[in-house]
């Protein structure tokens, strides 16, 4: 079968630049068995409308892309940091991931 989760480009980044050494195989193993979102307009200009929505304030560039991505998808944000994410609600669905 095919990939079931996703993870935005912007999601990837955050990963790679908080990467410990000798997490390189680990990370690549687990990316590989998920869709690459990458940013697109529409992915964009949703980010745009959930951080008018919230206030600049409240939710980071980053956490919008990555809010826009799985709303755009139709898919739960699963994040162990759903409180950055709770003003989105009932817009996002929320899962929280504890590894």
């Amino acid at each position: 079968g095919g990939a079931t989760g996703a993870y935005s480009t912007i999601s990837e980044l955050e990963l790679w630049q908080g990467l410990r050494p000798g997490e390189e195989e680990r990370h690549d193993a687990l990316l590989s068995l998920l869709e690459r979102v990458p940013l697109s307009g529409d992915i964009a200009r949703l980010a745009g409308e959930m951080r008018r929505q919230v206030g600049l304030d409240r939710l980071s560039l980053p956490d919008a892309a990555v809010a826009a991505t799985a709303a755009y998808l139709g898919r739960p944000l699963v994040t162990r940091n759903t409180r950055d994410f709770e003003p989105l609600r009932p817009r996002l669905v929320l899962e929280f991931y504890s590894p």
